[in-house]
């Protein structure tokens, strides 16, 4: 795996040879190449002198058959003449002070047996068949002839293949510093493929819905892996039986990289893609990756058909993504540079500068920067997801806040909800409470002279005023029924806490109703009965329909309360019930007003009137006539109806408007008369 890395890091100090050439080449003999001291690592390109043949002792016997340059490109591998066993030599002339500690290195090791400085061998496949990373030796004189030996099964190092050979020759510390940092650029590169997927991956399984983070951590985890076997290293350390099928495992490699590529791009867009077209993107990168293992003799054309395949399929990647961006799809923005990106590599690679860079860091480094690219844009789906997913929440904390507007919160809090999403239809408990009616007198009549805005304007205006009121004394709103307020006060001090409420109330509307007079309005009045007693809070209605509701007789009763008060004129009406609960009944000022037949009720209900918070010359009024009430009230439960007329008479005489005592007056007097 080091040299492996080594061979792709190389990018800092050799880019520049490569593309330069071999540096401190002279003018000479075929064979002949200068290296002056101090000038770091250099590619040994050529030329070399090559003996069919293997060499014997460290020196290739016989004349040289030719001179050749090892190809600095990656191309398609093809039928080689050139095979092995062979033998290239080449002369380094040394120029400058002693040389001392030299190195070689040879990144791309395909087929090289043997290697040789001086006679001295440096490698021996035979001995070592994992050749070592860096060959030392010391130079002790002004030249240095170097071998390389080659396999008789092994094609010329000067042919076409996968894996171009690299020789870099150079001082020992020029030459380990160049490894390191061919090394450090290798792992990056690499272990960023690698991390990505990683990364990508655990994005996938925090969010398993989104697929189409897992099929690009799958493309990203085969593209790392490729590239740490595709270059050579690893693949020759495997038992594949020769370069041929080394090739041909790298190209399996490269297929697999791009049937992963396929299927992230159908996961994708299938919503987009019909399952005829994606057959193909599928099935001829498998088709070309089992051609490449059955068939290793036609491994050029092979890889010629995959180069071919995989432009063309760039090639329709981007106009489909175009056609998508024209439509606004913003994910097939991202994706068009990406794929250029990808399509820029193999263009490169085919007519760029031959070198180490084109020929092993072109490709991983393009697939690098459509990884970032791709990247970049999943992580913008996460974000806008997130943003989404942010905005959708203040929505529904929005939508809850105004559902709880709808159905207060001590409505949950009695049903034992935590929220208003876990009611459900049928929800309902049993509890004692307080039930609060009020309602405006007069109304209909009051609204027939606004407009439809002003009525809303006026009823909204109203309730801002009382409803904080029932608020601040521990009750909250059931429900609104046009001008009418349905409140409940639970526990046991909710009779006290809905009377405080009712005076307050009534206060309340005294001082708005001087603010009415200055605005020209019509003053009103309003009148609230009060009963205590058992009820079912619940939730009815059908499943896509519901509203919380209460239910029982005695919420039936605190409703007739309310028209008790508005038939009797008077302001608040509380039910004997509410009456026996009272902590102390002493500290309001009240009047026993009779025995109501109630509607569903067998026996009569004893109803008392509140006077308190009233305007203060009512309130003096009544205070003044109570007593003749009072009397009246006893002489007609005696039924001493000319008694109870006289009394009656005389509260009328100081409150005509008492409405009570106007109806306990006709009574006496209709029953007088018969």
């Amino acid at each position: 795996m080091e040299t492996k890395c080594v061979r792709r890091a190389f990018l800092a100090g050799a880019i520049l040879l490569s593309l330069a050439g071999p540096v401190g080449a002279e003018t000479g003999a075929a064979s002949a190449f200068a290296y002056r001291v101090g000038s770091g690592a250099i590619l040994l390109r050529g030329p070399w002198e090559r003996y069919d043949g293997a060499a014997t002792g460290g020196q290739p016997e016989g004349p040289a058959s030719r001179i050749v340059e090892f190809p600095l490109r990656k191309r398609s591998p093809a039928a080689d003449s050139s095979a092995g066993p062979a033998a290239y030599r080449i002369d380094i002339r040394i120029v400058g002070a002693d040389a001392g500690r030299m190195a070689i290195y040879l990144p791309a090791f395909s087929g090289i047996e043997a290697v040789y400085a001086d006679g001295l061998r440096l490698y021996d496949a035979a001995r070592d068949p994992v050749a070592p990373p860096l060959l030392l030796f010391d130079a002790t004189g002004g030249a240095v002839s170097l071998v390389l030996g080659i396999a008789a099964t092994a094609p010329g190092l000067e042919a076409a293949s996968f894996f171009p050979s690299f020789v870099v020759f150079g001082d020992a510390e020029s030459v380990s510093r160049e490894k390191a940092l061919f090394g450090l650029a290798a792992t990056i590169q690499d272990g960023f493929l690698i991390i990505a997927g990683f990364f990508v991956l655990i994005l996938f399984l925090f969010w398993k819905k989104n697929s189409d983070f897992l099929a690009f951590s799958i493309y990203l985890l085969v593209a790392g892996a490729c590239y740490f076997l595709e270059d050579g290293a690893l693949f020759f350390r495997l038992p594949l039986g020769g370069r041929g099928l080394a090739e041909g495992a790298s190209l399996v490699a490269l297929d697999l990289q791009y049937l992963t590529l396929s299927f992230f791009i159908f996961t994708l867009y299938r919503d987009r893609m019909k399952i005829a077209f994606a057959i193909p993107l599928y099935a001829i990168p498998a088709a070309l990756a089992a051609g490449a293992l059955a068939l290793p003799s036609l491994i050029g054309v092979d890889f010629a058909a995959s180069e071919a395949y995989y432009s063309l399929f760039g090639i329709a990647a981007i106009a489909f993504f175009a056609r998508l961006a024209a439509k606004g799809d913003r994910r097939a923005r991202w994706l068009i540079p990406a794929f250029m990106v990808g399509l820029a590599a193999p263009a490169l690679r085919a007519f760029g500068p031959e070198g180490i860079w084109n020929a092993y860091l072109m490709e991983p480094t393009a697939v690098a920067v459509f990884g970032v690219i791709v990247m970049l844009m999943l992580v913008k789906k996460v974000a806008d997801t997130f943003e989404s997913a942010d905005a959708l929440a203040d929505y529904v904390d929005s939508v809850a806040r105004t559902l709880k507007s709808f159905i207060p919160i001590e409505f949950l809090e009695h049903l034992e909800k935590s929220d208003i999403i876990d009611l459900r239809l049928g929800d309902h408990a049993k509890k004692e409470m307080t039930i609060f009616f009020s309602d405006i007198r007069g109304f209909t009549q009051l609204s027939e002279g606004l407009t439809v805005e002003e009525n809303f304007a006026f009823i909204n205006s109203y309730l801002a005023r009382v409803v904080p009121i029932i608020k601040e004394n521990g009750g909250f709103v059931d429900k609104y029924v046009g001008d009418a307020i349905m409140a409940l006060f639970p526990g046991p001090s909710g009779p006290d806490e809905a009377i405080r409420s009712a005076i307050a109330m009534q206060s309340k509307i005294v001082e708005y109703n001087g603010h009415r007079a200055k605005m020209g309005y019509r003053p009103i009045s309003v009148g609230v009965g009060v009963h205590t007693g058992d009820l079912m809070l619940g939730v009815v209605g059908v499943i896509d329909r519901m509203e919380n509701t209460v239910i029982s007789d005695a919420v039936n009763l605190g409703s007739r309360l309310q028209q008790i008060a508005k038939t009797f004129n008077v302001g608040l009406v509380i039910s004997d019930q509410a009456f026996k609960e009272l902590e102390d009944p002493g500290l309001y000022k009240y009047r026993f007003i009779g025995k109501v037949k109630v509607k569903g009720k067998a026996a009569p209900v004893s109803v008392f009137e509140i006077f308190d918070g009233i305007a203060p010359d009512l309130f003096e009024r009544k205070m003044k006539a109570n007593m003749f009430f009072e009397q009246g009230m006893v002489s007609y439960y005696q039924k001493d109806f000319a008694g109870a007329m006289y009394h009656f008479k005389r509260v009328l005489e100081i409150i005509p408007e008492d409405g009570a005592a106007g109806f306990y007056l006709d009574n006496c007097m209709s029953k007088a008369t018969t």
